[in-house]
C-alpha cells in the first residue's frame, strides 16, 4: 500500500484528477507557482539557521545573502506567477522580510532546544488496515518545561482563524506520528509561523481530538484506495496548477495550433466560443428588452382594471382589439414538502374535496374555487389552509366586428 502525506490526502480532496495525475499516472511536472517557490527558500534559510545553531548563531543578514543565493541558482522558466501585476522581485522582497522579522522575533533562538529539522517520520494509523502516513516536520523543539514544540512554517498571504487550526489535520498528524516515534512524550505544542505576517499561532490536541483524526484519515485513506473515478474539480487552486494543459477544464487553452486541412467555426473552438458569447450577449439583451415590455404590460393592465372599475366596463375597445375584463382569483396553500402540506391534505380528505382533485393539483382546484366562489368563503375545514387572493385576468382578442368590416371592404 502507498505511503500518504498530508498534502497527498489534501489534493485527492482538492481535486481528484489532479491526485490522479500526481500519484496514479505519476506524470512528473517541473512547473511551480512562484509562491511554493518562496516557501521552499525561505524554509532552507530556516534548515540552514537551525542546523547551524549548535555551532554558531546566524544574523539576518547571513540568511538573508543564503536566502538570494538560493533563489538565483534556482529560479527559472519552470517557476509561474499568476498575479501579472506582481513581479519575481516583489515575492523575494517578501520572503527576505520575513527573514528580517523572524530572527528579530526569536533571536538568539534559545526558547528551545531544537531536536530535528525537516524530520521526517512514518506513522502506521491501523485502523485494520495498513494506514501509513509519512511527516516532514519542519522543526521539532522542547521546551525547558518538557513540552514538546512541533513548528511548521507558513509563508502564505492569509492569516487563518484560530479554529481552523484547531482542527488542522497536518499538525495533527505531525504530533501522531511524533508520539509513535518517542512513545513517553508528555504534552506536545504545535506552532504555526505567518511569517508574511510575523505572527505566531498555537494549539494543542486532546487524545479524544487525536483518536478521532486517526478514524477520520484511515476512513480517507481508505475511500482513496477504493476510488475508480478521478473527475476534475473546478476551484480557486486551478491557477496554480501544473497539470492544466491536460485537464479536460483547461487543456484548450493551451492548444493554439490550428487544425489543417478544416475550416468552419465548427473546427475552431476559440471562434466558436467567442460566437457563443456574442449570441448570449444577444439573449441577455433580447431579455432584458422583454422584461422591460413586460413591465409596460403589466402597468397596462393595471390602467385597465382601473379604467374597468371607473366605468363599469367588462370590455375596452381599440381600433381593431378588446380588452375583457372578468373576475378571476389566486390560490395560495401549503405546496408539497411546505409545512402544513399533510395537515392540508388531510382536511382535504375530509371535507370531500381530495376525491373531487384526484390529486392536488392547481388547476383543478382553482375551477372548483371559481365555480363555487371560494372569493366568497372557502370551505370550512380547509380555510386555515387556503387563502384566496382577487384577481382581474385580462384576454386580449380581435374585435369581430372590425374583421366584419374588413371581410365587406375585401368583397
Amino acid at each position: 500500500m502507498a505511503i500518504y502525506s498530508h498534502s497527498r490526502l489534501s489534493s485527492f480532496e482538492q481535486c481528484r484528477l489532479k491526485y490522479r495525475f500526481s500519484y496514479v499516472d505519476r506524470i512528473a511536472r517541473e512547473e511551480q507557482s512562484i509562491e511554493a517557490f518562496m516557501g521552499s527558500r525561505f524554509h532552507e534559510a530556516m534548515e540552514k539557521l537551525y542546523m547551524e545553531l549548535p555551532f554558531r548563531i546566524a544574523d539576518s543578514s547571513d540568511l538573508k545573502r543564503f536566502f538570494e543565493e538560493r533563489w538565483e541558482k534556482s529560479f527559472g522558466p519552470h517557476v509561474f506567477i499568476i498575479r501579472k501585476e506582481r513581479s519575481p522581485e516583489d515575492y523575494k522582497r517578501i520572503g527576505l522580510r520575513a527573514i528580517e522579522e523572524y530572527c528579530r522575533r526569536y533571536h538568539p533562538y534559545d526558547d528551545a532546544k531544537t531536536l530535528g529539522v525537516e524530520r521526517r517520520i512514518v506513522v502506521n494509523l491501523g485502523g485494520g488496515g495498513d494506514h501509513r502516513v509519512q511527516c516532514y516536520i519542519d522543526r521539532l523543539a522542547m521546551r525547558p518545561d518538557g513540552v514538546l514544540e512541533i513548528h511548521d512554517y507558513k509563508t502564505s498571504g492569509t492569516l487563518p482563524e484560530q479554529k481552523r487550526l484547531d482542527s488542522d489535520r497536518q499538525l495533527g498528524l505531525y504530533e501522531i506520528a511524533a508520539r509513535s516515534a518517542w512513545p513517553d512524550t508528555g504534552d506536545v505544542e504545535l506552532v504555526w509561523h505567518f511569517v508574511a505576517f510575523d505572527r505566531e499561532m498555537r494549539s494543542r490536541r486532546t487524545r479524544a481530538e487525536l483518536d478521532e483524526l486517526v478514524k477520520s484519515t484511515s476512513a480517507l485513506i481508505d475511500e482513496i484506495e477504493s476510488c475508480t473515478d478521478f473527475p476534475p474539480t473546478e476551484s480557486s487552486l486551478c491557477p496554480y496548477c501544473s497539470f492544466q494543459d491536460i485537464c479536460p477544464l483547461f487543456s484548450h487553452l493551451f492548444s493554439s495550433e490550428e487544425m489543417p486541412g478544416k475550416k468552419g467555426i465548427e473546427d475552431d473552438g476559440a471562434a466558436l466560443v467567442d460566437r457563443f458569447t456574442e449570441l448570449e450577449a444577444k439573449k441577455r439583451e433580447l431579455r432584458a428588452r422583454l422584461q422591460a415590455i413586460s413591465d409596460e404590460e403589466e402597468a397596462l393592465k393595471a390602467a385597465a382594471v382601473s379604467i374597468s372599475e371607473r366605468e363599469g366596463a367588462t370590455r375596452l375597445f381599440g381600433h381593431d382589439h378588446k380588452l375583457t375584463l372578468r373576475k378571476d382569483l389566486v390560490l395560495h396553500y401549503p405546496k408539497s414538502g411546505e409545512p402544513g402540506r399533510n395537515a392540508f391534505e388531510r382536511a382535504m380528505r375530509e371535507s370531500g374535496l381530495w376525491e373531487r382533485c384526484a390529486d392536488i393539483n392547481y388547476m383543478t382546484l382553482h375551477g372548483i374555487a371559481r365555480r363555487e366562489r371560494w372569493l366568497d368563503s372557502v370551505p370550512e375545514g380547509i380555510n386555515e389552509f387556503v387563502e384566496v387572493e382577487p384577481r382581474k385576468k385580462i384576454t386580449l382578442s380581435k374585435r369581430k366586428d372590425v374583421e366584419e368590416d374588413e371581410g365587406g371592404d375585401d368583397a
